[in-house]
């Protein structure tokens, strides 16, 4: 009896040993999984965490990197709209033009009728200021480029003769008057007020975007003062990789979740190219790739 118990004993040691090297062995195989998709999607938004540091920017590749670029991550908003969406023709090219992606989940949405916009970078082009001021907003418009003086465009739209960059200057080739956002809003405070939130921050800015991410972040401007921020982002076809690395590393800082100051904590949820700038690229071996692209972030602190 004693000896039929004691196999019996060591049966089910066995059966259990074995039990615990299964599941050892399915956890390690689905970590290893959800690993490898992390590290193909850098900035995935997993709950309300994001995996943004898997692979250091300095070691990505150009494919790892383009990946990371054009990586929507569309499931952290569920109602992403396009505001100021035209469909152009050029080139024997029909794509849509001059739209801008807002989400309105409700916690993150400008509210209706009481919504406040900065949009740098015009162009001429006034459709998503258009669409913003027919949704209710006051949009502050800025672009240098245009040869144009302060003045109301309509009763909702304010246009400001005023570029964006990283710091207070005139631009040194141009000549335009250049500002950092928090000096652009501290001037509009008697307007639109000294606390109120900006619902949604857009710039199509040629290239000065990398100069005023950086002081926005490390100023604490966009954490503190912007719900939405949608960017279109650009690259010369001949730029290096170590230009690549430098300029994700600025959206991975701003998509980034650390207390420390000049990370955004801002989620993205939106990635397009733009179909105009498709080019061959040097750092993809003269494989064509987009040197723009329109990226949308909402701050996670408010969702």
């Amino acid at each position: 009896m004693m000896a039929i118990l004691n196999r019996k004993a060591s049966l089910i040691v066995l059966a259990a040993n074995f039990a615990v090297v299964v599941i050892v062995l399915v956890f390690h195989s689905h970590t290893s999984y959800h690993k490898e998709q992390l590290h193909l999607c850098p900035s995935v938004h997993v709950g309300v965490t994001w995996i943004n540091d898997i692979k250091a920017t300095e070691s990505m590749t150009a494919e790892e990197i383009y990946r990371y670029l054009h990586w929507t991550n569309s499931t952290s908003c569920q109602t992403a709209i396009d505001f100021g969406l035209r469909i152009l023709k050029n080139d024997g090219v029909i794509a849509p033009d001059g739209y801008t992606a807002v989400c309105l989940d409700q916690s993150i949405s400008p509210v209706f009728n009481n919504c406040l916009v900065y949009s740098f970078g015009i162009h001429n082009q006034w459709t998503f200021d258009e669409d913003m001021a027919d949704f209710g907003c006051h949009v502050y418009s800025f672009d240098p480029s245009m040869n144009v003086g302060n003045h109301n465009r309509s009763e909702r739209i304010h246009f400001y003769d005023i570029g964006l960059d990283g710091k207070n200057r005139l631009h040194p080739t141009t000549g335009w008057k250049m500002r950092t956002a928090s000096s652009i809003y501290h001037m509009l405070t008697s307007q639109h007020g000294a606390t109120t939130i900006i619902d949604v921050l857009k710039m199509d800015i040629e290239f000065s975007e990398w100069d005023a991410i950086p002081q926005m972040l490390q100023s604490g401007f966009l954490t503190d003062k912007v719900k939405q921020l949608a960017v279109e982002i650009h690259f010369n076809p001949d730029d290096p990789l170590e230009a690549f690395r430098h300029r994700v590393q600025i959206l991975r800082n701003l998509e980034a979740t650390s207390q420390n100051r000049g990370a955004g904590g801002f989620v993205r949820f939106s990635s397009r190219p733009n179909p105009w700038l498709k080019r061959p690229l040097k750092v993809l071996g003269g494989r064509e790739d987009y040197t723009g692209l329109e990226l949308a972030w909402y701050n996670s602190k408010y969702y």
